[in-house]
């Protein structure tokens, strides 16, 4: 099988057919999160998730951070109907075997600062996605083959109830 090269997560279809829902908020201070890196607003702006735990989720980064306050920055958000699309990876982020069992699993997300990407991962206790189909573009058994997730709903910022 094929090892497939790490790539930024994104937005990759929804579940009506439609667009993926895209909004557009003003940056935090002082940000260099890059595209594909999961966010969350802090007063009201758009700040990069401080750890792989994030208590909230606004969704993923469509643009780079500009490093200056108040940029309007697009927002892949997060919500029940959009399914991103992220490479399957391990501590190491060096990337994991996918499987035809990995769907239906919950994990964690893995947040790899070096290269401002997120992947999501095979290991870890306090899972944020759940894995619901390999990528299309990759075959089961790839290394760092691409999954099709959406986000816990507990964890949206603009949709959860608690």
């Amino acid at each position: 099988m094929a090892t497939i090269g790490l790539k930024s997560m994104m937005a990759a279809k929804t579940i009506s057919g439609n667009s993926p829902q895209i909004m557009n908020f003003p940056e935090a201070a002082t940000q260099t999160f890059k595209r594909g890196e999961v966010v969350y607003l802090v007063g009201g702006k758009v700040a990069e998730i401080g750890g792989d735990t994030p208590g909230q989720i606004l969704g993923v980064a469509v643009d780079d951070a500009s490093g200056t306050t108040d940029t309007s920055i697009g927002v892949w958000i997060a919500n029940d109907d959009t399914i991103f699309e992220a490479n399957y990876s391990d501590d190491s982020q060096t990337g994991a075997v996918t499987a035809v069992s990995s769907i239906g699993l919950r994990k964690i997300l893995d947040r790899d600062t070096t290269n401002s990407r997120v992947y999501v991962s095979n290991s870890g206790t306090t899972p944020r996605v759940t894995i619901l189909a390999l990528s299309e573009k990759d075959e089961a058994g790839d290394t760092g083959g691409r999954v099709l997730f959406q986000f816990m709903r507990q964890y949206s910022q603009l949709f959860s109830t608690s």
